[in-house]
């Protein structure tokens, strides 16, 4: 009988520059080798192997933009990506979660606000009683969901903050505390709650390390409203905008009823919860042009203002400085795909680190959008294969992270 003899396995610095080898843009065939043998998985889950097969500076991001939407009839929020996430560009909610939530929970779930991996998200009205809010936040690399206790509130409107450990510790070096019992992970949630009209806006704050809701905070006091008219918290997008350690919403007022609305941010200290409104200090005749939309974004670690100015089609970026001054740093035209688009109601979608631009016009239609030179892709049906709602939230998922959290050996 002939003798067979086991081949011997490759060293690991040899498998190493074979993966190495998979073209950075091939996620799903990279994660198709990890799962092949032991041997693999523990080369490809090293972070600085991944961080060599995405380097930060490379022309291929280490990171995917994605958006999750609850469009109509569909039970769960989807994932719906430019780019396919191991091996899909649509993904329910409920594949990224491989911990048990609660059965059905997520049925219908509305997405909120989604910062560093995490996705929060709004329950249903129909499984509460009363005037309540119950949230509930997805962990989408660890494949986690905590359902938090409900808010006793009266919600006409909410928008949200979502805030990671990383935010909570990184400004003085300061470890964030350890969730408490039930929770899988540290975070802090600000919620921006409108009752009854735009005056009635309060402000809670939930943290997994205390598992309890904070007592509300009045957004204007009554200075404010008895000098301002159609004062109020602009909640679309529904997330803040988070920079240097403070979550921001952006606010509009006018001093009479014929006067031009004027901007201010909201801006909610991430360490101490301490509050501030501050006017922004943009030329009047620049902020009363026309415009389909505005949105806080940041650009190069500094808060940053969009504009889509109606005349010329145009795409204003105003820049604060260090010292409280807006600076208008960049105009571009806009250059739309040669079918028609309707820039009526606009969503201006940009990515949280990547800088990446995308635009949703009235009818879902998805745009892809060059900062630098205004062309307009249309990736509606390409690559997204769904137009997306005006609620669709912006994520942006780390691909070593990712990789390390579900190739963890």
């Amino acid at each position: 009988m002939e003798e067979t003899t086991e081949a011997a396995p490759l060293p690991d610095d040899v498998v190493r520059e074979i993966l190495l080898r998979v073209p950075a843009v091939d996620v799903a065939t990279l994660f198709r080798c990890a799962v092949t043998c032991k041997q693999w998985r523990a080369v490809v889950a090293d972070l600085s192997f991944l961080r060599q097969h995405w380097p930060e500076k490379a022309p291929h991001p280490s990171s995917v933009l994605g958006f999750f939407d609850s469009p109509y009839g569909n039970q769960w929020p989807l994932f719906i990506s430019p780019e396919k996430v191991l091996g899909a560009r649509r993904r329910s909610l409920g594949s990224f979660l491989v911990a048990a939530a609660p059965p059905d929970i997520l049925n219908r779930a509305v997405p909120l606000a989604a910062r560093g991996g995490l996705l929060v998200v709004r329950l249903p009205a129909w499984r509460l009683a009363g005037d309540s809010l119950r949230l509930a936040v997805c962990d989408i690399l660890k494949g986690t969901c905590d359902v938090l206790p409900p808010l006793q509130c009266r919600v006409s409107q909410c928008g949200c903050a979502i805030l990671t450990r990383e935010d909570c510790c990184s400004l003085d070096g300061q470890q964030a505390q350890t969730p408490s019992t039930g929770y899988s992970a540290f975070f802090k949630v600000l919620a921006m709650i409108v009752g009854t009209n735009d005056q009635d806006c309060n402000l809670y704050a939930f943290s997994s390390s205390q598992a309890t809701w904070s007592e509300p905070r009045k957004c204007f006091d009554q200075v404010w409203q008895r000098d301002t008219f159609g004062l109020r918290i602009i909640l679309r997008p529904s997330w803040a905008t988070v920079c240097r350690g403070v979550a921001y919403w952006l606010g509009s007022y006018s001093t009479d009823h014929r006067s031009s609305p004027r901007c201010f941010t909201f801006g909610v200290n991430v360490k101490t919860g301490e509050t501030s409104s501050t006017e922004l200090l943009i030329p009047a005749n620049q902020l009363s042009l026309p415009s389909f939309g505005r949105m806080l974004s940041v650009a190069d670690g500094n808060l940053s203002l969009l504009i889509l100015q109606k005349e010329g089609l145009q795409l204003h970026t105003w820049t604060r400085g260090d010292d409280g001054t807006w600076l208008r740093t960049r105009a571009i035209e806009l250059k739309p795909p040669k079918q028609v688009w309707d820039p009526v109601h606009v969503s201006i979608l940009s990515g949280e680190k990547s800088g990446a631009l995308f635009m949703s016009d009235a009818y879902g239609f998805v745009y892809k959008t060059d900062p630098e030179k205004g062309a307009m892709q249309d990736v509606t049906e390409e690559m997204f294969h769904a137009r997306l709602s005006f609620w669709a939230v912006p994520i942006e998922m780390d691909w070593p992270a990712l990789f390390m959290s579900r190739l963890a050996v």
